[in-house]
């Protein structure tokens, strides 16, 4: 019954569709059915996920600005970095306490679906995958509030990004001329069927996000420091 529902999702989805998203090769007819079956919704999963990371860094240091509370916070003996730090420890626990929820849920339905013993590296895999992703955009987001300061133009541009390079997963999966794009999209970081069929998270896109987390954050601290705020 379970395979018959899967196998029969799978049929729905455009093969346009599983090209761009790499669900082609996924196999959700496999004994790891509950996991097949996730693979299909992770990539939507990891949408969100980059929604709200990237909402909630982008408004964590512009706030202050765009709520006039940032002459109060400058008059207090605090240093930019240290009000960078403290933003950015806060990002990161949100976050974390995000994916963790995230990751609890799951174990404990995929445990309650799951007939045999669950595959827990590709599950801890698809854990590890959505909380880089999260950082990722959250290290952008937190750049973004150094200028992005007004309210109503957090959300849109927020938004835009995430599902801009949502977008360019699914173009660099539509042909071998667009294939490029993936290195552009941190959701070609993470792709399901990589996980499902290699049980690795590639080298090179490992290394790619963490050079642009790395970039971000320090990005954050120069421009902030640097940065001519309005009170």
């Amino acid at each position: 019954m379970g395979n018959d529902t899967i196998s029969l999702l799978q049929m729905k989805i455009p093969d346009f569709l599983k090209g761009s998203f790499g669900l082609t090769d996924l196999d959700m007819t496999q004994g790891l059915s509950i996991l097949g079956f996730y693979s299909i919704i992770y990539v939507y999963i990891n949408l969100f996920g980059g929604i709200y990371a990237m909402l909630l860094a982008a408004g964590i240091i512009s706030k202050e600005e765009s709520d006039k509370t940032i002459e109060f916070l400058l008059a207090k003996p605090v240093s930019r970095m240290a009000i960078v730090s403290n933003k950015l420890l806060s990002v990161l626990t949100y976050v974390l306490l995000f994916n963790l929820a995230i990751t609890i849920t799951n174990y404990i339905a995929f445990s309650a679906v799951q007939k045999g013993d669950l595959d827990m590296k590709a599950f801890y895999l698809f854990a590890v995958g959505l909380v880089l992703l999260d950082l990722l955009f959250a290290a952008v987001g937190t750049l973004m509030s150094v200028f992005v300061v007004k309210a109503k133009t957090i959300l849109p541009v927020s938004i835009g990004v995430v599902i801009g390079t949502f977008f360019l997963e699914a173009l660099a999966g539509m042909s071998t001329k667009t294939e490029f794009l993936k290195y552009f999209s941190p959701f070609s970081y993470v792709k399901a069927s990589d996980i499902m069929h290699n049980h690795r998270i590639a080298g090179i896109y490992l290394i790619i996000m963490a050079v642009i987390i790395a970039l971000s954050i320090a990005s954050t601290y120069y421009f902030y420091n640097r940065k001519n705020i309005s009170v």
